[in-house]
C-alpha cells in the first residue's frame, strides 16, 4: 500500500481482483473539483465580449458556443 502513496482522506476504489494482485484507483483528498458551469453564466462573465446580432438571442449564442466547442452542426 505505500507504494501507491494514499494519504489520509484519499479514496481507493478496488476495480478487479486477480488472484494475488488487484487493480485501485485512488482519488486524491486534495483533488481540486472538476468546475462545472452553465453557458449562461459564461455569457454573463463574458460581459462586452459577446456580441449579438439584432436578431439574435442569448439561446442563440449558447448553442452556437456548444456547436463550437463540441464540434456539431446546426
Amino acid at each position: 500500500m505505500l507504494d501507491l502513496d494514499v494519504h489520509e482522506g484519499d479514496t481507493l476504489h478496488v476495480i478487479a481482483l486477480l488472484s494475488s494482485s488487484f487493480v485501485a484507483q485512488v482519488t486524491r483528498a486534495d483533488a481540486e473539483p472538476v468546475p462545472q458551469g452553465k453557458a449562461s453564466e459564461w455569457l454573463r462573465s463574458a460581459k462586452g465580449s459577446v456580441r449579438l446580432a439584432t436578431d439574435e438571442t442569448a439561446d442563440d449564442a449558447r448553442m452556437d458556443y456548444y456547436a463550437t466547442k463540441y464540434g456539431l452542426t446546426p
